[in-house]
Protein backbone atom coordinates (compact mmCIF):
# COMPACT_ATOMS: atom_id res chain seq x y z
CA UNK A 1 0.00 0.00 0.00
CA UNK A 2 2.89 2.29 0.50
CA UNK A 3 4.04 1.95 -2.70
CA UNK A 4 0.72 2.76 -4.54
CA UNK A 5 0.49 5.81 -2.04
CA UNK A 6 4.35 7.12 -3.11
CA UNK A 7 3.63 5.93 -6.84
CA UNK A 8 0.52 8.30 -7.24
CA UNK A 9 2.58 11.01 -5.11
CA UNK A 10 5.10 10.99 -7.50
CA UNK A 11 2.71 10.70 -11.01
CA UNK A 12 0.91 13.76 -9.00
CA UNK A 13 3.99 15.60 -9.12
CA UNK A 14 5.21 14.48 -12.54
CA UNK A 15 1.50 15.88 -13.54
CA UNK A 16 2.02 19.58 -11.98
CA UNK A 17 5.66 19.62 -13.27
CA UNK A 18 4.23 19.06 -16.84
CA UNK A 19 1.39 21.51 -16.63
CA UNK A 20 4.21 24.69 -15.03
CA UNK A 21 5.76 23.58 -18.13
CA UNK A 22 3.55 23.75 -20.66
CA UNK A 23 2.59 27.17 -19.12
CA UNK A 24 6.26 28.21 -19.86
CA UNK A 25 6.52 26.93 -23.11
CA UNK A 26 3.57 28.82 -23.82
CA UNK A 27 5.42 32.20 -22.62
CA UNK A 28 8.68 31.41 -24.51
CA UNK A 29 5.56 31.00 -27.65
CA UNK A 30 4.74 34.48 -26.82
CA UNK A 31 8.54 35.97 -26.01
CA UNK A 32 9.81 33.72 -29.32
CA UNK A 33 6.75 36.04 -31.28
CA UNK A 34 7.94 39.54 -30.20
CA UNK A 35 11.69 39.07 -30.83
CA UNK A 36 10.85 37.84 -34.75
CA UNK A 37 8.77 41.25 -34.77
CA UNK A 38 12.19 42.65 -33.87
CA UNK A 39 14.45 40.78 -36.06
CA UNK A 40 11.96 41.46 -38.89
CA UNK A 41 11.74 45.04 -38.39
CA UNK A 42 15.40 45.39 -37.81
CA UNK A 43 16.52 42.85 -40.58
CA UNK A 44 18.41 40.09 -38.81
CA UNK A 45 18.16 36.67 -39.24
CA UNK A 46 15.91 34.45 -37.25
CA UNK A 47 18.57 31.75 -36.21
CA UNK A 48 21.83 32.96 -34.20
CA UNK A 49 23.76 29.70 -33.90
CA UNK A 50 26.22 31.56 -31.67
CA UNK A 51 23.62 32.75 -29.15
CA UNK A 52 22.77 29.25 -29.48
CA UNK A 53 25.97 27.54 -28.93
CA UNK A 54 26.65 29.97 -25.84
CA UNK A 55 23.25 28.80 -24.34
CA UNK A 56 24.03 25.67 -24.86
CA UNK A 57 27.60 25.67 -23.16
CA UNK A 58 26.15 27.66 -20.22
CA UNK A 59 22.82 25.09 -19.47
CA UNK A 60 23.43 22.05 -20.44
CA UNK A 61 25.35 19.59 -18.37
CA UNK A 62 24.32 16.07 -20.31
CA UNK A 63 23.06 15.18 -23.53
CA UNK A 64 19.73 14.97 -22.35
CA UNK A 65 19.98 18.45 -21.41
CA UNK A 66 21.73 20.03 -25.07
CA UNK A 67 18.98 17.83 -26.87
CA UNK A 68 15.77 19.83 -24.82
CA UNK A 69 17.73 22.75 -25.52
CA UNK A 70 17.87 22.37 -29.07
CA UNK A 71 14.27 21.25 -29.18
CA UNK A 72 13.40 24.39 -27.48
CA UNK A 73 15.42 26.62 -30.03
CA UNK A 74 13.74 24.89 -32.98
CA UNK A 75 10.34 25.50 -31.34
CA UNK A 76 11.14 29.39 -30.35
CA UNK A 77 12.54 29.66 -34.30
CA UNK A 78 9.22 28.09 -35.33
CA UNK A 79 6.96 31.01 -33.79
CA UNK A 80 9.63 33.91 -34.46
CA UNK A 81 9.44 33.32 -37.93
CA UNK A 82 6.47 34.96 -39.62
CA UNK A 83 6.03 32.66 -42.95
CA UNK A 84 3.54 33.76 -45.42
CA UNK A 85 2.67 30.75 -47.97
CA UNK A 86 1.38 31.73 -51.46
CA UNK A 87 -1.60 30.78 -52.73
CA UNK A 88 -0.03 27.92 -54.49
CA UNK A 89 -2.37 24.65 -56.61
CA UNK A 90 -0.25 21.73 -55.32
CA UNK A 91 0.19 19.17 -57.76
CA UNK A 92 0.10 15.56 -56.12
CA UNK A 93 1.41 12.23 -57.77
CA UNK A 94 0.33 8.94 -57.49
CA UNK A 95 2.63 6.17 -56.20
CA UNK A 96 0.10 3.36 -57.48
CA UNK A 97 -1.46 2.65 -54.35
CA UNK A 98 -4.16 5.02 -54.33
CA UNK A 99 -2.39 7.70 -52.32
CA UNK A 100 -1.83 10.91 -53.22
CA UNK A 101 1.77 12.74 -53.07
CA UNK A 102 3.88 16.16 -53.16
CA UNK A 103 7.05 14.91 -54.59
CA UNK A 104 10.15 16.96 -53.68
CA UNK A 105 13.44 16.49 -56.07
CA UNK A 106 17.28 17.51 -54.64
CA UNK A 107 20.57 16.11 -53.03
CA UNK A 108 19.52 13.46 -50.40
CA UNK A 109 20.84 15.79 -47.65
CA UNK A 110 18.85 18.56 -48.15
CA UNK A 111 15.96 16.12 -48.32
CA UNK A 112 16.32 14.77 -44.94
CA UNK A 113 16.72 18.62 -44.07
CA UNK A 114 13.15 19.15 -45.67
CA UNK A 115 11.90 16.01 -43.91
CA UNK A 116 13.21 17.50 -40.91
CA UNK A 117 11.02 20.39 -40.90
CA UNK A 118 7.87 18.59 -42.25
CA UNK A 119 8.01 16.74 -39.03
CA UNK A 120 6.79 18.34 -36.04
CA UNK A 121 9.49 20.18 -34.05
CA UNK A 122 10.93 17.84 -31.28
CA UNK A 123 9.67 14.90 -32.20
CA UNK A 124 11.31 11.64 -31.29
CA UNK A 125 13.20 9.48 -33.51
CA UNK A 126 14.72 5.96 -33.71
CA UNK A 127 15.97 5.63 -36.42
CA UNK A 128 19.00 3.07 -37.45
CA UNK A 129 20.85 5.22 -40.15
CA UNK A 130 23.54 7.55 -38.41
CA UNK A 131 23.78 10.14 -41.12
CA UNK A 132 20.03 10.33 -40.68
CA UNK A 133 20.25 10.37 -37.31
CA UNK A 134 22.40 13.20 -37.18
CA UNK A 135 20.58 15.42 -39.70
CA UNK A 136 17.58 15.20 -38.03
CA UNK A 137 19.47 15.47 -33.98
CA UNK A 138 21.02 19.29 -35.70
CA UNK A 139 17.54 20.31 -36.51
CA UNK A 140 16.05 19.79 -32.92
CA UNK A 141 14.54 16.02 -33.02
CA UNK A 142 15.10 13.68 -30.38
CA UNK A 143 16.89 10.56 -31.32
CA UNK A 144 16.20 7.86 -29.12
CA UNK A 145 16.84 3.95 -29.34
CA UNK A 146 13.49 2.90 -28.71
CA UNK A 147 10.07 3.69 -29.58
CA UNK A 148 7.24 1.16 -27.96
CA UNK A 149 4.26 2.36 -30.21
CA UNK A 150 5.64 4.52 -32.73
CA UNK A 151 2.97 7.29 -34.63
CA UNK A 152 4.58 6.57 -37.84
CA UNK A 153 7.27 4.05 -39.23
CA UNK A 154 8.95 5.20 -42.21
CA UNK A 155 10.85 2.31 -44.12
CA UNK A 156 13.83 3.57 -45.95
CA UNK A 157 13.10 0.83 -48.50
CA UNK A 158 9.29 1.78 -50.02
CA UNK A 159 6.64 -0.14 -49.66
CA UNK A 160 2.79 0.52 -50.30
CA UNK A 161 0.40 2.31 -48.00
CA UNK A 162 3.80 4.34 -46.90
CA UNK A 163 2.88 8.28 -45.85
CA UNK A 164 6.61 8.97 -46.35
CA UNK A 165 9.03 7.81 -49.26
CA UNK A 166 12.38 8.44 -49.19
CA UNK A 167 14.67 7.52 -51.87
CA UNK A 168 18.67 8.81 -53.18
CA UNK A 169 16.30 11.56 -55.46
CA UNK A 170 13.68 12.24 -54.16
CA UNK A 171 10.73 12.45 -51.03
CA UNK A 172 7.47 11.82 -51.30
CA UNK A 173 4.81 13.42 -48.54
CA UNK A 174 1.71 12.01 -48.94
CA UNK A 175 -1.40 14.02 -48.36
CA UNK A 176 -3.18 11.56 -45.81
CA UNK A 177 0.36 12.54 -43.92
CA UNK A 178 0.06 16.67 -44.43
CA UNK A 179 -3.61 16.32 -42.83
CA UNK A 180 -2.61 14.58 -39.69
CA UNK A 181 0.85 15.76 -38.96
CA UNK A 182 0.16 16.99 -36.27
CA UNK A 183 -0.70 14.13 -34.40
CA UNK A 184 2.81 12.54 -35.04
CA UNK A 185 5.39 13.08 -32.57
CA UNK A 186 7.01 9.46 -32.25
CA UNK A 187 8.02 7.83 -35.35
CA UNK A 188 10.50 5.28 -36.38
CA UNK A 189 12.71 5.41 -39.81
CA UNK A 190 14.01 2.00 -40.57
Amino acid sequence: MKFINELDNLRDEIYLNSKKMLELLEKRKELAAKIGDIKDSENLNIRNRGREIEILKTLSRDPFQESVLNILFEFSIHYEKKVTVPDIKLNYSDYGNGLKYIEYRGDYNNLIFLLSKILNPGSIIKCRDIAISNLLANAGHHIVDYIEQPDMVISLVSSPQQDIVITADYILISERFMKNRNSIYKIVIE
